[in-house]
C-alpha cells in the first residue's frame, strides 16, 4: 500500500457445513489464477469465509461457476505504525466518528508499519 489507497473487495462466501467446502472454493480460485491476499473463516451453525483477492472479476467468475452464494463489500486500507496501541487508536477513531467496523485484515507488515484492510457497515 505504501502511502496510497488500493481498491479491493471482500467476498463473503457462505460455505456448506461439511469437510472440504473451503478447499473447493480455494481450488476454484487457484484454477482461475486468483491469489488470496487475506482470508478469515468463522462458523457456528453456518460456516462463512471472507476473502480478499488480487482479482475481483476472476473471483466473481470462479465463485459463480462454483455456485457459491456470496456478497461483496469494499475494502478500505490504511497504513498504521507497527507499535502497541496503533490499532486501538485507529479503531477508537472509527467509533468516535460513528463508523461501524464490519471486518479487519492485516494485509502486510514490516518493522515499522502495518497495512490494514477493513470494511464498514
Amino acid at each position: 500500500m505504501n502511502g496510497h489507497q488500493c481498491y479491493m473487495e471482500e467476498f463473503n462466501v457462505e460455505l456448506s457445513n461439511e469437510p472440504g467446502s473451503l478447499a473447493e472454493h480455494c481450488e476454484a480460485l487457484a484454477e482461475a489464477g486468483v491469489n488470496i491476499l487475506a482470508i478469515a473463516a468463522v462458523g457456528n451453525s453456518h460456516a462463512r469465509v471472507a476473502i480478499v483477492t488480487d482479482d475481483a472479476e476472476a473471483t466473481r467468475a470462479a465463485l459463480k461457476s462454483n455456485g457459491a452464494p456470496y456478497t461483496v463489500n469494499e475494502v478500505h486500507t490504511v497504513s498504521l505504525a507497527h507499535e502497541p496501541g496503533s490499532l486501538a487508536a485507529f479503531t477508537r477513531s472509527l467509533a468516535e466518528n460513528a463508523i461501524n467496523l464490519r471486518s479487519l485484515y492485516i494485509l502486510a507488515f514490516s518493522d515499522d508499519s502495518c497495512d490494514v484492510g477493513y470494511t464498514t457497515a
